[in-house]
């Protein structure tokens, strides 16, 4: 099992930065990383606060994914319980 888990992001394109939500798997507790992210690519040499190594690493590994905008909130369909115990 991974130490983290990417959940999703959302940007504030006016400040330039990425707000990046996740999960650390071994502690079971909610994480919120603020990222610099000029013109929407992502620089990790700028984070504001240091960050554990597997975290750092997985964020490296997605960086692309990020930028793309495949955990982008906007993305994602929301499912109610009923509809998914319907299907």
């Amino acid at each position: 099992m991974d130490a983290y888990r990417l959940f999703f992001v959302y940007r504030v394109r006016d400040l330039h930065y990425v707000y990046a939500h996740g999960m650390d798997m071994k502690e079971k507790r909610l994480f919120t990383v603020l990222l610099y992210a000029p013109n929407g690519i992502i620089d990790l040499q700028q984070t504001p606060h240091v960050l554990p190594l597997q975290l750092l690493t997985l964020l490296e590994a997605e960086k692309k994914n990020i930028e793309a905008g495949v955990y982008d909130l906007a993305r994602w369909e929301p499912t109610s319980f009923h509809q998914a115990a319907n299907e």
